[in-house]
């Protein structure tokens, strides 16, 4: 007796460990043992009779003969065995029989084909640390059950502390609402509760410096009593949503610049014209009220030179030329100013006078003229402007960096330095920037922006190289 206890239990322990669908049957078909992925397939519990799964009489056949043929154990293999795994579905499987007649049981091992295998629940837990999103598991009570590795590279948080605390305190700790925090958290819990899934973008804050945003997803799973929490890093999204709203806000500067420069201009003509025929034969306090009326005039008129150019889609007359010989023409016109001010101008040319392209020179020219201008106005005497102008590795590209060692700038001017009329300058437009944004990006160029306060700001440009007339065809069918 004891022999038989020992060979059940070794059959037994060998059903549970087995990979595939695996059971312990007795000789007439019913099942004493069955492993997690044998229940799972087969939807069969001890007790059960296996042969109800059979699905030809020839099968029935060779499982009969095994018992009458036996002596001692004997280990056979059923080619092609056609099993009923669910309503009107059935698959081919080969099972693998180990018949032992001391105790008259068989333990039967099914390997089946690809499309009929169900993956081991450890596949499934490495997974979940391999998901690109962050996954949490929580309670019913708010309490995180289990989260995903990726919150690690997010939150730099460690999973483990993670786990047991409140997804409340989580939220609290990083969520932008401040004040309003708490009830947009009940706002959410609300709509859980009532329609069993939510779906919002949070604004999440580590520090000013790192703003991320997420589209999160919450829902609850009924039958294991527990929600999951989906979120996905959409940081890139909101900024490029941003910047279409930017591009807004400059359109409608071009549509009022075009408006203003009219009602504006003839008024403007008038009393500068008054004031220079008074300028005439004024003396003593009038005319150095006078005076101030014309710069004052002369002001004006720079503001809206600067919004018509601004509000002027980018044409012009395109053609080759060397963008190294474009940025040594401007400094020379910048070259007498930078000495006033003792400014050292360190100009490098890493393209080595290789560095033709095919674009706007005269707008190139105004972006140039804009951004040493800015630069000039940052430093004090003694600074430096670096400028080097290099070829872009495995791309069509001329990269010209500038750098300047003025005041910089600070985390709200980098924000809202190409917003038009932002200006942190006394006599400042807040037009310069916008302006420059424009014309580098309608030119299909692009502009990178750091800086730090005390040390200086550095502007990174990219000018692609377009090839002959071809480009400037394009660019007439686009906008044609």
């Amino acid at each position: 007796m004891d022999q038989l206890d020992a060979a059940y239990e070794n059959m037994s322990l060998f059903v549970k460990d087995n990979r595939h669908p695996c059971i312990l049957i007795d000789m007439d078909g019913t099942i004493k043992e069955t492993n997690a992925m044998f229940r799972n397939r087969f939807s069969m519990e001890p007790d059960d009779n296996f042969l109800s799964l059979f699905k030809s009489k020839t099968a029935l056949g060779e499982w009969y003969s095994l018992k009458g043929t036996s002596d001692g154990t004997k280990v056979s293999v059923l080619e092609n065995l056609a099993l009923s795994v669910g309503e009107n579905v059935e698959c081919l499987c080969t099972a693998h029989v180990f018949y032992s007649q001391d105790n008259g049981q068989a333990v039967v091992t099914l390997v089946l084909p690809a499309a009929f295998q169900a993956l081991p629940e450890s596949v499934y837990a490495t997974s979940f640390g391999y998901i690109s999103k962050i996954i949490l598991l929580i309670d019913t009570d708010g309490r995180i059950l289990d989260v995903n590795s990726r919150v690690a590279g997010i939150f730099d948080m460690k999973r483990g502390t993670l786990i047991g605390k409140s997804i409340r305190s989580l939220y609290r700790k990083f969520n932008t609402h401040k004040d309003e925090g708490e009830k947009w958290y009940e706002e959410y819990l609300h709509h859980l509760k009532l329609y069993g899934k939510v779906q919002f973008t949070e604004r999440f804050e580590n520090d000013p410096n790192d703003i991320k945003f997420f589209e999160i997803q919450v829902s609850y799973n009924r039958e294991d009593e527990l929600y999951v929490m989906e979120m996905k890093d959409c940081t890139e999204t909101e900024m490029l949503r941003k910047q279409l709203e930017h591009s807004g806000s400059l359109s409608t500067v071009g549509q009022m610049a075009a408006s203003i420069a009219h009602e504006i201009r003839n008024p403007m003509t008038t009393l500068k014209g008054f004031v220079q025929l008074m300028e005439t034969t004024a003396d003593g306090d009038t005319a150095k009220y006078l005076a101030v009326v014309d710069s004052e005039l002369q002001r004006m008129e720079t503001i809206l030179n600067e919004m018509l150019m601004l509000s002027k889609p980018s044409e012009g007359i395109y053609s080759e030329f060397s963008l190294g010989v474009l940025i040594t023409k401007v400094l020379e016109i910048m070259k007498p100013k930078a000495m006033f001010e003792s400014i050292l101008i360190d100009w490098h040319d890493a393209s080595f006078c290789n560095s033709m392209i095919y674009s706007n020179a005269d707008k190139l020219k105004q972006v140039l003229l804009n951004l040493f201008k800015n630069a000039f106005e940052a430093m004090e005497p003694g600074g430096i402007l670096t400028l080097k102008l290099e070829k872009e590795v495995d791309s069509p590209s001329f990269i010209l960096t500038l750098k300047d060692t003025g005041k910089g700038m600070s985390e709200l001017q980098m924000k809202n330095m190409f917003l038009p009329f932002f200006t942190s300058k006394p006599e400042g437009t807040g037009l310069g920037l916008p302006f420059v944004l424009k014309t580098v990006e309608d030119l299909g160029g692009s502009i990178g922006v750091s800086s730090e306060l005390g040390v200086g700001t550095t502007f990174v440009l990219t000018f692609p190289v377009h090839c002959g007339k071809r480009f400037q065809e394009f660019r007439q069918l686009n906008v044609n």
